[in-house]
């Protein structure tokens, strides 16, 4: 993965195997969620109805 700047904006790239084992697709709107270690989680927004 790797980060890039954009428009005042930093965006981090996915692997499309880890994106397609997810069920990710484009659109899926993820969040990161940073544990007591400053380890960093994705965890992927549920679409309220």
């Amino acid at each position: 993965m790797r980060v890039v700047a954009y428009k005042g904006q930093y965006r981090v790239t996915i692997p499309k195997d880890l994106a397609e084992a997810k069920g990710w697709k484009p659109g899926t709107k993820l969040r990161f969620v940073e544990d007591t270690e400053g380890n960093i989680i994705l965890k992927e927004l549920e679409e309220k109805k």
